[in-house]
Formats: structure tokens, C-alpha cells, sequence
């Protein structure tokens, strides 16, 4: 529940159509703050009270800088299957790996004044791959106040409506643990404890 102390923030978020990013956007609108999904098709998830859509691509610095503007922070879940890229003409002639998705989230936000990023993947599964390391580099190079966060997030079994009632649920149900690391997430958007780490959340 939102209190006097903390205030209602906008938070943009790749990958909403996982598992993890339902969880996510259910965490943050239980917390009342304003999540706006950067998906492909605008009609592919339901309109709600503090949910919003908009399209975007991930790997194009100039979508980013026009998807995330005027939000206090982006969330970018990219080991979700759905992440919004180009079509067409242009995405037969555009890299789409990591590297370039955490190139485009750092020269675009800062254009629009966005500092504040939360970036989430598997980490421990792909980090010795040659572009995470050297994503990794240039991300530690940048001045933005980003966090990582090493967990998995993929699947997309799971919506919305899985994590808005979880009482009486063992502790080990799938929808118990990621709506437990989606707070953590919001709680590190709310509060920042990790400016220029990593930190590991397990299920």
C-alpha cells in the first residue's frame, strides 16, 4: 500500500507479456503507481486503472528515447519471450542481441532524462557470454543509475489474474515466488538500496 512517504511513479516495462512481468505490474499497481507496458500490439493485454500500453523497440535508441519518456524509471525483463522489436524492412537489417538492447536503453533515456534503470536476466545462466560481458562494460562505464538483477524471466504461462489472489498458497507455488521477486524489484524502485550493482533473486 502506497503511504505519505512514498510517491506515485511511472515505471516503463519491457518483457510485460512473462510470467515475471505480470507479477511485476501487479506488484506495482497494488502499490498504486503507473506502469506503462512497451509491447508490440497495442491491444494485447487488458486496459486497467494504472496500466497503459505503448509501442516500443528495445534495440533502437530513438524508441526508447520516445517509448520511456517521461517515466521516473524503466524495467527491462529481457529474457522475456515478447520483447518488442522492429518489423519488417527494418528488423531484417537491426542486431537484436543484448549488447544492443543495453545500448539502446543508455543513449536513449538519457535524451529524455530518464536515469533510473532496472535491468533484469538470467545472469548467472549467460554471463561468460562474449556480449553480455561486453554490454556489462559499457553498462558499468555509464553515469545512469542503473541495478542489476540476476534471475530468470522467462515463460509467459502466468497473467495478471494468477497474482492478484494469493492467500492460501504454499510458499513454494510459482505465482508466490515471482510476485515475491517482483516486490523486491518495486522495492528497490521505491527505495534504492543496489545503485551500480548486482543483486540475485532466486525463485
Amino acid at each position: 500500500m502506497l503511504n505519505a512517504e512514498t510517491p506515485r511513479l511511472k515505471f516503463a516495462l519491457y518483457g510485460a507479456h512473462s510470467s515475471l512481468g505480470n507479477a511485476l505490474l501487479c506488484e506495482l499497481l497494488s502499490h498504486q503507481h503507473e506502469a506503462v507496458a512497451l509491447v508490440d500490439d497495442l491491444n494485447s493485454m487488458t486496459v486497467r486503472p494504472g496500466l497503459r500500453t505503448k509501442t516500443g523497440d528495445l534495440f533502437d535508441a530513438v524508441s526508447v528515447s520516445q517509448s520511456v519518456a517521461g517515466m521516473d524509471a524503466v524495467i527491462c525483463l529481457y529474457d522475456s519471450p515478447s520483447i518488442p522489436t522492429a518489423s519488417g524492412e527494418a528488423a531484417a537489417h537491426q542486431p537484436q542481441g543484448f549488447y544492443q538492447a543495453v545500448d539502446a536503453l543508455l543513449s536513449g533515456m538519457p535524451k529524455v532524462g530518464v536515469e533510473r534503470l532496472l535491468l533484469v536476466s538470467d545472469f548467472t545462466a549467460r554471463g561468460d557470454e562474449a556480449e553480455v560481458v561486453a554490454a556489462l562494460q559499457r553498462l558499468a562505464a555509464h553515469p545512469s543509475a542503473w541495478t542489476l538483477i540476476d534471475t530468470p524471466t522467462a515463460g509467459e504461462d502466468l497473467s495478471i489474474e494468477d497474482f492478484a489472489e494469493l492467500s492460501g498458497l504454499a510458499p513454494d507455488d510459482r505465482r508466490v515466488q515471482l510476485r515475491r521477486i517482483a516486490a523486491g524489484l518495486v522495492d528497490e524502485l521505491e527505495h534504492p538500496q543496489h545503485l551500480h550493482e548486482q543483486i540475485r533473486l532466486r525463485l
